[in-house]
């Protein structure tokens, strides 16, 4: 039996009750004329920055300009839709808040090219690929996505969970590998369903994490299912063209930043606020602004 089983009933337990440089190197000593000289024009350059600098100041005082955050004149406001799980909920986030999906809304407001976000976070607690899918294909959230800028997804974590569940006393990883396609299948079907409303928004397919890394200090049998299930989802992204896959895997190895809520299960809002940066950091690498036809845009 699996060295973590005891492990893994004790966290199905706690979340069922809330996821070179030389440091020697000598400068040489300069002791001609010339060198004399370039430290005046330096030093009279340094000064010349100053004043601008005390400039600038004096207008932001006076006018109460906020330089960093200036819009451009063809700023858009967005829609973004968050459908998924209980990470895309925010459970666990100890402020109360929606999760990584306030954190990107705010940070999103913020890009010269947004002029506002509407967050609709429409995460459920314990929602799977196929409820997911069951929804969609009854135009649930059919207005939801007509209107929608961006959408985020947020699914995986629960379709293990369920396995885990199912099987607790008898799991093998050829579970695991016997029903990666179907819910490759289910996520797939999710998306087109989404593309049969919305082609053009951008998609943010989130990845999901081994919880049980935080309660067993070492390798386990889940690692290599969690990623397995992760790079699925990510060659979905690249098949769809207009989505972004964000990985979280190497975000909850361990809780020695303190990213677990009191659960061991969910992010707390540190977690969140990780989760969060990672979005953005993925959103920019894989040109969301060309995604989005210069809506979504983060730059001057």
């Amino acid at each position: 039996m699996w060295r973590f089983l005891l492990a893994t009933l004790a966290v199905i337990v706690l979340s069922a009750c809330s996821i070179t440089v030389d440091p020697n190197l000598v400068e040489e000593q300069l002791t001609d004329n010339s060198s004399t000289e370039n430290n005046e024009q330096s030093s009279s350059e340094d000064e010349s920055e100053q004043k601008t600098t005390g400039f600038f100041d004096i207008i932001n005082d006076v006018f109460q300009l906020d330089w960093s955050n200036r819009k451009e004149d063809n700023a858009q406001p967005i829609q973004y839709l968050a459908l998924g799980d209980s990470l895309t909920r925010g459970v666990g986030d100890e402020t109360m808040e929606y999760g990584y999906t306030i954190r990107l809304q705010e940070e999103l407001e913020k890009w010269p090219m947004i002029e506002s976000v509407e967050l609709d976070n429409r995460g459920k607690n314990g929602r799977r690929s196929d409820q997911l899918l069951d929804l969609l294909q009854r135009g649930h959230y059919d207005e939801e996505l007509a209107e929608a800028d961006l959408i985020s997804i947020s699914l995986g974590g629960n379709d293990v969970m369920k396995i885990v569940k199912n099987n607790l006393f008898t799991m093998t990883k050829t579970m695991f590998d016997k029903e990666l396609p179907r819910f490759n299948e289910r996520y797939e079907q999710v998306i087109t369903e989404i593309r049969e409303i919305n082609t053009d928004a951008p998609i943010i397919l989130v990845g999901f994490y081994n919880p049980f890394s935080i309660v067993v200090d070492e390798v386990t049998p889940f690692d290599p299912i969690i990623a397995e299930w992760n790079y699925s989802i990510e060659q979905l992204a690249v098949k769809d063209g207009k989505a972004c896959f964000v990985t979280v895997e190497d975000l909850f190895v361990s809780n020695e930043d303190m990213v677990y809520h009191v659960d061991f299960f969910h992010p707390n809002s540190t977690g969140y606020d990780r989760m969060a940066e990672r979005i953005i950091e993925t959103m920019q690498a894989c040109n969301i602004e060309e995604m989005s036809d210069g809506l979504i845009g983060f730059g001057e």
